[in-house]
């Protein structure tokens, strides 16, 4: 895509957002967090490799992925969720996002119009089977990890392993990619919240924003949102993909298909704004 035509479809998403009465807006796999910088932290990747030689620290890489995401900025991230929000921030919107790492939450939306169904590392929930839908929060969990980082002694770091208060066992973060079973109860009220608000949408002029979304757990983004713009007659489509990009023919005309890295797309609507 050249850049008059990358500027003729930012052009057209920013006009259909300003005349939509609401925005539906999804964000998939091309914005999650790569950790392709790490080798810049030596501190952390120190102690990945004390875990690869001593299994019972294995339970510490999720941890080192929390304290990459808190330390590590992602400027090309940052500046496309910078760009997105200056599109929608004045509308009626919400979000619904797979990503995991949290990043959006850096960005000046309302908390309360995103959903994060696969979870997040905000988090954590027990590893055991009897204590329910328990969460807690990460905070106090987090400064006894870095504490013990800090001495480099690997008795320290098994000392500061979070366990669960109610029954002694690991905990984990909630998300789906933790070790053992996904706790979805964290999601679900703000999930209702969406479902609710979603069906306040029909037929009026709804601007669905398909970002980076995959073919990974469709049922989440991709599939609902095309069946959103289907029957909603006065909604518009616009799916922004490096690779998927394909627009279903059941959309006819209101399908705008981008074929680009989503991130790159809106980084640019931020810098030409």
């Amino acid at each position: 895509m050249d850049r008059t035509e990358l500027i003729q479809k930012q052009k057209l998403l920013a006009q259909k957002i300003n005349d939509a009465d609401a925005v539906l807006v999804g964000i998939g796999e091309e914005f999650n967090e790569s950790f392709g910088d790490i080798e810049k932290f030596p501190r952390l990747i120190s102690v990945l490799d004390r875990a690869d030689r001593n299994r019972s620290l294995e339970w510490i890489v999720p941890y080192i992925e929390k304290l990459y995401i808190m330390e590590h900025a992602d400027e090309r991230v940052e500046q496309a969720y910078a760009g997105l929000c200056r599109l929608i921030k004045d509308k009626n919107y919400f979000i619904v996002t797979t990503c995991i790492d949290g990043k959006i939450k850096k960005a000046d939306f309302d908390t309360k119009r995103i959903v994060e169904p696969c979870g997040s590392y905000d988090r954590l929930q027990c590893s055991g089977k009897e204590c329910g839908t328990l969460l807690h929060e990460t905070g106090g969990y987090m400064e006894s990890i870095r504490r013990a980082l800090e001495t480099d002694n690997d008795k320290e770091l098994m000392s500061a392993q979070p366990r669960c208060p109610v029954c002694g066992e690991p905990l984990v973060f909630n998300n789906v990619v933790c070790e053992g079973k996904y706790n979805e109860e964290g999601y679900k009220a703000q999930w209702e919240a969406y479902t609710e608000w979603l069906k306040l949408t029909l037929n009026r002029k709804l601007c669905i924003l398909e970002l980076g979304v995959g073919l990974g757990m469709p049922d989440i983004i991709r599939w609902p949102f095309e069946k959103a713009a289907f029957y909603n007659k006065k909604a518009d489509f616009f799916r922004i993909n490096e690779t998927l990009y394909q627009m279903t023919k059941d959309l006819g005309d209101k399908g705008v298909s981008i074929a680009m890295n989503s991130v790159d797309f809106l980084q640019g609507c931020c810098l030409s704004d």
